[in-house]
């Protein structure tokens, strides 16, 4: 099984090579380099490159230092970060090193693609539903009533994609307590942690590690500077974890890629550390694009949760009578551009909008979405 967005995306590739009319949408921000990240990948890129398996000091200074200014959070950068190739290549690691095959690992859903790294793992997912009436929060209590004595680890997605959900201190907390009371780790994770746009905020998963009690070995966070930075075609992300537990994720990591190359490290500490106002726009424009599609698929009885943060939203489109990739195919006869819920684990006849893109696409692709559903017909816009 292929991971859906990618898989997805070639299609869409194939139908825009046609000559079809989609709208364009984007799900992470698209935005030139600028100079200093230019010249630091430069410079980088004529020195012989000096091995750091976990990363080099000065990214992981980076990195730390940044935790520290805009989370409030201490961390030691030789022993408690490890850089990987983007987040979801920490997450795979991290599953790989701490689930033993056959355990089960716990899911709210809807969610990120987790599956294939969860099988990589040979791990056992246990899915536990949220729902839309509550704008897909989570319920501690049926996340406990999932544990069981083969379960050994919670995954979380914060802020969540594709819901835009941000859980609250005090889901997060009662999260991490009954992690603590049946020895398990919680995994996070929080690759969108800058497009908050409304809600209780962004709460760091790792805020809550309290270093006197056995949990704080156990909580673990993966983030990604694809979405944080422009930098998805660098490929750079990082695990942030206790000394201990990060020692047993490197260890795994060695055996899966050595290290992370010199230049996109160097691009990034110049991203995380020089000025920031080639980003800021990106973010505080961010909300006024959801509210544009909310504001239009509100219009034509859509139903949606208003998510929190991101660049996504699940719009029900039950009353088309289709799901799954029936769904999707009928969506691009239309012009439109939405992966359907099921990868996501989402309710059948969902999808997932993206409203990364300017105003006037995205006020398109709900009018287009509201047009759809009224139509009366699944037929082809040419």
């Amino acid at each position: 099984m292929r991971l859906p967005a990618l898989a997805f995306s070639e299609r869409v590739k194939t139908r825009i090579d046609k000559g079809e009319d989609l709208v364009p949408v984007r799900g992470v921000p698209v935005l030139p380099m600028p100079q200093h990240v230019v010249d630091a990948a430069r410079v980088a890129a004529a020195q012989p490159h000096a091995r750091a398996t976990r990363g080099t000091p000065a990214l992981r200074e980076a990195i730390a230092h940044a935790l520290r200014t805009t989370q409030s959070i201490t961390v030691d950068p030789e022993s408690e970060v490890l850089v990987t190739h983007g987040a979801q290549h920490g997450m795979s690691v991290a599953l790989r090193a701490l689930v033993a095959p056959g355990a089960s690992v716990i899911v709210p859903t809807p969610t990120y693609f987790f599956d294939g790294m969860l099988r990589s793992a040979g791990a056992q997912p246990k899915y536990v539903a949220t729902s839309s009436s509550d704008g897909w929060a989570m319920d501690p209590a049926a996340i406990r009533d999932a544990i069981d004595s083969n379960t050994r680890a919670i995954l979380l997605c914060n802020p969540n994609n594709p819901t835009g959900n941000t859980p609250t201190v005090e889901v997060l907390r009662a999260i991490v307590d009954m992690a603590e009371q049946h020895d398990l780790y919680v995994l996070s994770d929080e690759s969108y942690e800058r497009y908050v746009h409304s809600g209780p905020g962004y709460v760091p998963l790792r805020s809550l590690a309290d270093s006197t009690k056995p949990s704080t070995d156990r909580i673990v966070t993966v983030t990604s500077l694809s979405k944080n930075y422009a930098f998805t075609n660098w490929r750079v992300g990082y695990v942030h974890a206790a000394t201990p537990t990060l020692n047993t994720i490197h260890s795994a990591f060695e055996w899966d890629a050595i290290d992370v190359g010199s230049v996109p490290q160097a691009a990034a500490v110049a991203a995380l550390s020089g000025p920031q106002d080639w980003l800021d726009v990106e973010f505080a424009t961010m909300k006024q694009r959801r509210d544009a599609l909310v504001r239009v698929l509100a219009r034509s009885g859509v139903p949606v949760a208003i998510p929190d943060a991101g660049v996504f939203l699940l719009a029900d489109l039950s009353a088309s009578g289709l799901t799954g990739c029936e769904l999707e195919e009928s969506l691009l006869d239309h012009g439109i551009t939405a992966l359907s819920g099921d990868g996501f684990h989402a309710p059948a006849g969902h999808v997932r909008l993206i409203y990364g893109a300017d105003i006037s696409s995205v006020t398109a692709l709900g009018e287009r979405v509201g047009a759809f559903l009224t139509s009366g017909e699944v037929g082809r816009l040419r």
